[in-house]
């Protein structure tokens, strides 16, 4: 049965999946004030759904797929707009989506082997996750006009970092679950 996995959990998750288109079109359209508080409603969908699921014991098979997907399509939009935009760096949105591209290519190739792995995060998904939208966060807070730490430039850096090192690492454990469970 489907409805008694729709959850408040997965309900949060499927809000910042459903925030997401709204959230591109209000970037192309310049309107940065609602822009910045769509990301900060989608950002707090985020860190609730999961403490939520855990703490009210409300962990589902759906949850636990549907909650990383919601991040890319999210994260990877709206970077991806930003920079269209010209609010954020091309290095910086390039970096970001090709991990998780990488990421999400992995997974798909060990299933078509027939060799699926677990989808478990680890924590350098999520620092690289929680690095990556106080970076967003920051860049929309100073668009939106309420203005902004200086280093971005710095943050930007050490997202991209970030996210290429825990690209390598899922890539590594992707390759190592392969080889001990094709054997």
């Amino acid at each position: 049965m489907f409805f008694p996995v729709i959850n408040l959990p997965n309900s949060l998750t499927l809000l910042r999946i459903f925030l997401t288109p709204f959230l591109v079109a209000v970037l192309l359209y310049g309107k940065n004030r609602l822009a910045f508080w769509t990301f900060v409603v989608g950002g707090i969908s985020d860190a609730m759904d999961g403490a939520i699921a855990r703490l009210l014991n409300q962990k589902t098979m759906m949850g636990t797929i549907l909650d990383p997907v919601a991040d890319k399509i999210f994260l990877s939009a709206t970077v991806t707009v930003m920079s269209v935009v010209g609010i954020v760096p091309a290095w910086v949105a390039i970096a970001l989506v090709s991990r998780d591209l990488i990421v999400i290519l992995g997974v798909f190739l060990l299933k078509w082997v027939e060799t699926p792995i677990p989808i478990r995060p680890h924590l350098w998904g999520k620092v690289t996750t929680l690095i990556e939208i106080l970076y967003l966060f920051l860049v929309l807070m100073g668009n939106a006009g309420y203005g902004t730490p200086g280093h971005l430039e710095a943050i930007a850096v050490m997202t991209v970092i970030l996210a290429i090192l825990s690209g390598v690492f899922y890539v590594y454990q992707g390759i190592r679950w392969f080889q001990t469970h094709t054997k």
